[in-house]
């Protein structure tokens, strides 16, 4: 689950805290399954995941694990679901908010499926499907309906 740490960014490649990743997990559900023979462990009913000042919420998660318990993939489905994580330095921090959000750790990539809404400060990233590659600091955005982005100026 520290993969989670690192899950959100926008345009200009803000990180999150490093610190994050060093932190315990607090993983908090109205049920929880796991099941070792498939490497998945399922949370449903107001599934609340914490590490650091990561925060997620979402009414059903799923955990797709490698063989040493490490995420691979890690979806996360709500209406909406929605995050929030402190970023490095002064640049405050990211929040998303998708009905479906996936992301996979060996692409180090992450999808907001459905409404999804990315928000860095007064910046904003609409549209009906958005993928962000951290490792690349790059993203795509499209789907049904249009993709609205919206950039506000430095007050500097």
């Amino acid at each position: 689950m520290a993969l989670l740490a690192g899950l959100f960014a926008v345009c200009s490649r803000p990180q999150a805290l490093e610190a994050d990743a060093q932190q315990p997990i607090l993983i908090e559900a109205d049920e929880v399954e796991v099941r070792e023979t498939d490497n998945t462990s399922i949370y449903v009913g107001h599934v609340q995941v914490e590490q650091g000042s990561m925060h997620l919420r979402a009414d059903h998660v799923t955990v797709y694990h490698r063989p040493d318990r490490q995420p691979r993939l890690i979806i996360a489905i709500g209406q909406p679901a929605s995050y929030r994580q402190l970023l490095d330095g002064e640049q405050g921090d990211v929040q998303a908010f998708a009905r479906r959000m996936e992301y996979d750790a060996d692409k180090d990539e992450l999808t907001l499926i459905g409404d999804g809404l990315l928000i860095q400060g007064e910046d904003r990233l609409t549209g009906e499907r958005i993928i962000y590659e951290r490792a690349k600091a790059r993203f795509r955005a499209g789907g049904s309906g249009r993709v609205r982005i919206r950039l506000t100026p430095d007050q500097r």
